[in-house]
């Protein structure tokens, strides 16, 4: 126990003499007034997917090679998430070929 205390006041020690204080001046920035803030961009682009041009009972299909199933769900929350008024639904498929795809419908 003896070593320890000493051991331990020995580097207490070294660090008091080794210390040295450093400041750092940092300039505060200018307050600016009047400035709009830009609003949010949504995640899911206008030309991505034509939600805006289907009406009730339209779909179109997603090849599993663009976009994966749950990337497609996604995007379609967020965009019911932002026009509550519209609600559009999902079901994966397979072609004739054996290829998935996920179809679109909007619902509402």
């Amino acid at each position: 126990m003896k070593e320890r205390r000493e051991e331990r006041h020995a580097r207490a020690q070294q660090m008091v003499n080794a210390t040295k204080v450093v400041r750092i001046v940092v300039s505060r920035p200018n307050i600016d007034k009047g400035i709009d803030m830009p609003r949010k961009r949504s995640a899911v682009r206008d030309w991505e997917y034509p939600f805006e041009d289907m009406d009730i009972g339209d779909s179109f299909a997603v090849a599993s090679s663009d976009a994966k199933n749950g990337t497609v769900n996604s995007r379609i929350n967020l965009h019911n998430r932002a026009h509550p008024e519209t609600k559009f639904r999902t079901r994966w498929l397979m072609d004739d070929q054996g290829e998935m795809y996920t179809r679109v419908w909007r619902t509402q």
